[in-house]
């Protein structure tokens, strides 16, 4: 399957558990009695995941048909876009916790996204002013 369907794929998903996880806060979880911290997190890793969603859909309809051969730099990023919403929602579940507001999964997610997003703005400029 190419990248672009993968993309596709994983962002339709990501929308789903989007809406589901919305569902999980409004119906599941006493947002109105929890402390303000916890509800913060809820919330943005709620918010990341909606994003992290809908740029996996972007990246599938706007990338090449012929993406599956243009290199390890798209494939490191595609990667990385990709892993971007398991581990948002792995974020949501685990690291949204009254126990601290540590979370590596969400800082690291999102630190992979910069660098995707990153490298291929930097591989553009390189394309646009080599010659």
């Amino acid at each position: 399957m190419a990248w672009r369907s993968w993309h596709y794929y994983f962002g339709l998903a990501g929308l789903l558990v989007f809406i589901l996880t919305g569902q999980y806060m409004a119906r599941v979880l006493d947002m109105p009695a929890m402390p303000d911290a916890q509800r913060l997190l809820y919330r943005s890793a709620h918010i990341y995941l909606l994003l992290l969603s809908v740029a996996n859909v972007c990246a599938g309809y706007f990338m090449a048909r012929d993406a599956e051969t243009s290199g390890l730099l798209q494939g490191l990023c595609s990667g990385l876009l990709l892993v971007s919403v398991p581990m948002m929602t792995l974020s949501f579940f685990v690291e949204s916790t009254p126990d601290g507001i540590e979370r590596p999964i969400n800082l690291w997610t999102l630190y992979g996204v910069f660098l995707a997003g990153t490298l291929l703005a930097l591989q553009e400029l390189w394309r646009r002013f080599k010659g």
